[in-house]
């Protein structure tokens, strides 16, 4: 090391230099970036400690990623990704304080040492550095004519010590070359990638490159990909590598950010062993706005690359599709999804149409909007005839945009049930869509639905248990299977995985709705009538209604009637919901009028009839039966 550099060594304070690197450490810049903590304190403390000579790309690639020591560092950038990444959370970190710290620690561009400001000028990240050492060093001069008995000794020792290094490398290439190959990989998540726009509101766009991410790599057949309600749940959070993938059970994770700058998109993925918590792979990808969703399949390709996973020529084929969007278009979708994942899912129809209006071409929004219509008739929050036209139609413009992916086939199965009672159709679809798409929790919980509507119970936990497997830290994922339990008639089950629903993160409002109907086959009315009037809408209205009915509380009963039926003038919903109202009453000639309105006006409510618990009072009637083969329910 040259003298001058040596002698500001000499004036650094290593106390003070930790103490700034365990506040940087526990910053919310450094939240939930393990990695990046133990990179940035493993290049201070070898700078500290003057080991310049292992602050260079191969020897932090060996020491911090455990790559064998002749890697190939052009094409493997884990070095400069992490770097890259440190760099980006010291900025954010020193941005957000109101005063200088005493000691200010800084990565610069194109290096790996740190370097340390002090004082006044620790306010800014400083030009030269109180520890000094270029990324590779320059050319030594060239030694002199004439050597002193010193300068000899110091030969000697220099040569002895590159003998020594050179040995190790020898022996670190055979233990490498001899190591056991790695397990291989056949499960993974993709953990929420980091917004590294410097604006807070970019992050739906980080969010929605999640979601489409996750998308692209559950189409692989031989891989199990986490679905995204679970992985969302790690946003932002601390926990280490190996603890987020013991929770999941998965044997690696993907992990990386999304940096947005006008139209251009650069995204950063690692992938990790989370068995031993080892980077396998790193890449930063640059593209423009139209090319995003080709970029999360030339992402998905690249991972499914790196783990040796099998693809079939079909998903092969999926993954190279090259796929364009007017940017504009995208930025909608986004938004879209950001409304429809979050509280305000009827909000996201309009960004949805605004996307499609923007490019027609764009199947994936198209798709979306089926979606949003199907979520609005299934809420009654618009009228079903409505909902579910308007649902069927996006999907097969969607389709005939593009037939490869599984979330058309789902939407389309959801209208052809709903709007015609296509029993057969929606099969058809949904094994579709199972077949591009077999880690599609949405599809699995779907086909859980058309199982159990069938009477095909045991079938249908069955397909519930495979979506919780894929989305096993998610509230929904639990509360639907209970729904699956509660038409089984298995309460105690489904109340058990309806508790542990409540307690897991972002638990969706739906919650109340099936905990109340549980309640109410437990003869819980009291807390079941306490859930149904937190919620809006005729469905709770009509199941609050059956409530007072079993109570024997025929006033009150018969209030909720008449609300019902200024519904179905109104919106046209709410005729199923007054049947199993006279149901609960024991007035079996009214419940089956309603029931008949309700088949001939094909109220959604009736592809339930087979299993809905508060029909159970009609059940023995022969015009219940006659009315079960008129809806052709598939045998």
């Amino acid at each position: 090391m040259p003298g001058e550099a040596k002698a500001r060594a000499n004036d650094v304070d290593p106390a003070q230099v930790r103490e700034e690197l365990r506040n940087v450490s526990a910053s919310e810049a450094f939240k939930g970036g393990k990695r990046a903590q133990d990179f940035l304190q493993l290049v201070v403390e070898h700078a500290l400690a003057g080991r310049f000579d292992s602050l260079r790309e191969r020897m932090l690639g060996v020491e911090m990623f455990g790559r064998p020591v002749d890697y190939d560092t052009a094409n493997d950038a884990v070095v400069r990704v992490k770097a890259s990444e440190v760099r980006r959370r010291l900025a954010q970190y020193y941005q957000s304080l109101r005063n200088p710290p005493p000691v200010r620690i800084d990565l610069p561009t194109g290096s790996y040492v740190p370097q340390f400001s002090f004082g006044t000028t620790a306010q800014a990240a400083p030009e030269s550095s109180l520890v000094s050492q270029p990324a590779e060093p320059a050319e030594p001069p060239p030694p002199p004519a004439r050597r002193s008995r010193f300068g000899m000794s110091r030969l000697f020792v220099v040569l002895t010590g590159c003998s020594l290094v050179a040995a190790a490398v020898v022996i670190a290439i055979l233990v490498w070359k001899h190591q056991p190959p790695r397990d291989p990989i056949r499960s993974l998540a993709v953990l929420p990638l980091a917004n590294y726009s410097g604006d807070p509101k970019q992050d739906y766009f980080a969010d929605g490159m999640t979601d489409n991410l996750i998308a692209e790599l559950g189409q692989i057949s031989s891989l199990r990909v986490i679905s995204r309600t679970s992985t969302m749940t790690y946003k932002g959070t601390q926990k280490a590598i190996p603890q987020i993938a013991h929770e999941l059970s998965v044997d690696a994770i993907v992990e990386g950010s999304v940096e947005r700058e006008g139209n251009r998109v650069r995204i950063t993925i690692q992938l990790i062993d989370a068995r031993s918590d080892q980077h396998i792979w790193a890449h930063t990808y640059d593209r423009d706005m139209t090319d995003t969703l080709a970029l999360q399949s030339e992402v998905a390709a690249a991972i499914s690359q790196q783990i040796s996973v099998e693809l079939t020529p079909s998903e092969a084929a999926r993954l190279n599709r090259n796929q364009r969007v007017a940017p504009e278009a995208m930025e909608l979708y986004m938004r879209g999804m950001q409304q429809f994942n979050g509280v305000t899912p009827r909000d996201a129809i309009d960004y949805f149409q605004q996307a499609v209006d923007k490019d027609p071409g764009f199947g994936a929004a198209h798709a979306a909007l089926a979606d949003a219509y199907g979520w609005a008739g299934e809420a009654g929050r618009m009228p079903y005839e409505e909902a579910f036209a308007k649902q069927r139609e996006e999907a097969l413009k969607a389709i005939e945009l593009d037939d490869t992916r599984p979330e058309p086939h789902l939407q389309l199965a959801f209208a052809a049930l709903n709007q015609n009672w296509d029993w057969v159709t929606c099969r058809n679809e949904l094994q579709r869509a199972l077949a591009v798409s077999p880690n599609s929790t949405s599809v699995h919980w779907t086909y859980a639905q058309y199982l159990i509507r069938t009477g095909r119970a045991e079938e249908a936990i069955a397909e519930a248990n495979i979506a919780l497997q894929l989305d096993p830290v998610s509230s929904r994922a639990y509360m639907d299977r209970a729904y699956i339990q509660y038409f089984a008639r298995h309460y105690d089950a489904a109340l058990d995985g309806m508790q542990r629903a409540a307690y897991l993160p972002h638990t969706p409002k739906q919650l109340h709705f099936a905990l109340g109907d549980i309640y109410v086959e437990k003869g819980l009315y009291q807390e079941a009538g306490q859930k149904f009037k937190e919620l809006e809408g005729p469905h709770a209205l009509g199941h609050l209604g059956n409530i007072y009915a079993r109570q024997g509380r025929t006033a009150d009963a018969q209030v909720i009637i008449n609300q019902l039926k200024q519904e179905v003038q109104k919106s046209g919903i709410g005729r199923y919901e007054i049947a199993f109202i006279y149901a609960g009453l024991g007035d079996k000639d009214n419940a089956f009028a309603w029931l008949e309105t309700a088949f001939q006006t094909r109220d959604k409510g009736i592809l339930y009839l087979k299993i809905d618990p508060c029909l159970d009072p009609l059940r023995s009637d022969p015009r219940f039966q006659d009315l079960i083969k008129r809806v052709g329910f598939p045998s």
